[in-house]
């Protein structure tokens, strides 16, 4: 079954078992929501946790888990991630995508002559950016918003983007 990282454990926080997590997605509330399951990864073993509360607190999330309202139960927890199954992924609207979609891609243009590989995807003050391996093993942006791309084909794989004099 495959999993998808959701957020990292950054710190404690309090002395009752609330953790700071660094989150990852773009559903915190539902996927931190109480009674919600998610899996903490840590000692190389995945273990079920409930989602006891959560609040937000200068950008990170403070999250408290069932049978763990003590600092010194959650101690050992700092650093680790946790995940989702990628089968509990919400369906997204057409011409939305996770950003894991989008690694591997092969990103070409117009023409359908190849740019290179989409590394990752990039938040940007305005919008989402593409980072390409080049051939060459440089690296360029793609700014992820409907002037620049043209067509998205996960089935092949398939990123075609406009490109314009400077862009890459």
């Amino acid at each position: 079954m495959d999993k998808l990282k959701i957020g990292v454990i950054t710190n404690t926080f309090g002395i009752k078992g609330e953790l700071k997590i660094k989150s990852f997605t773009d559903f915190s509330e539902e996927r931190f929501a109480k009674n919600n399951v998610v899996e903490l990864f840590c000692n190389n073993e995945y273990k079920k946790m409930t989602v006891l509360s959560c609040k937000e607190h200068k950008g990170m999330l403070i999250v408290q888990f069932k049978g763990y309202e003590n600092i010194n139960d959650v101690e050992c927890f700092k650093g680790a991630e946790l995940f989702i199954n990628k089968e509990d992924l919400h369906q997204l609207k057409e011409g939305e995508y996770y950003f894991f979609q989008l690694q591997g891609l092969t990103v070409v243009d117009e023409s359908g002559d190849s740019i290179g590989v989409c590394l990752r995807v990039e938040e940007g003050m305005a919008h989402n950016l593409l980072r390409v391996e080049k051939p060459d093993g440089t690296t360029c942006l793609i700014p992820f918003n409907p002037h620049f791309i043209l067509r998205v084909d996960l089935g092949k794989k398939l990123i075609q983007v406009r490109v314009i004099a400077g862009l890459i």
